[in-house]
């Protein structure tokens, strides 16, 4: 037998930080959330997860670091 699991996570629409003028934006309309490490040593970018609340999702986008995003730690839960 196959069993899957589904597991939901909420992840409010924070907002962010800009890196030019340091105002909070998008409040309740969008979630940026850190996902990885820089993308290369010494790079200025990180990877991202953002969504809008119209359903839009982009997994993985590069960034500048240097925006104020969310931090949610999340881990994977082993099999058994």
């Amino acid at each position: 037998m196959n069993v899957v699991a589904v597991i939901v996570l909420g992840f409010p629409g924070t907002g962010y930080r800009t890196n030019t003028t340091g105002a909070l934006t998008n409040v309740g309309e969008r979630g940026h959330y850190w996902v990885t490490s820089p993308l290369e040593s010494g790079s200025g970018n990180a990877c991202i997860l953002w969504f809008i609340n119209d359903g839009t999702l982009s997994p993985v986008q590069n960034t500048n670091r240097a925006n104020a995003f969310s931090v949610r730690c999340v881990s994977a839960l082993a099999q058994k």
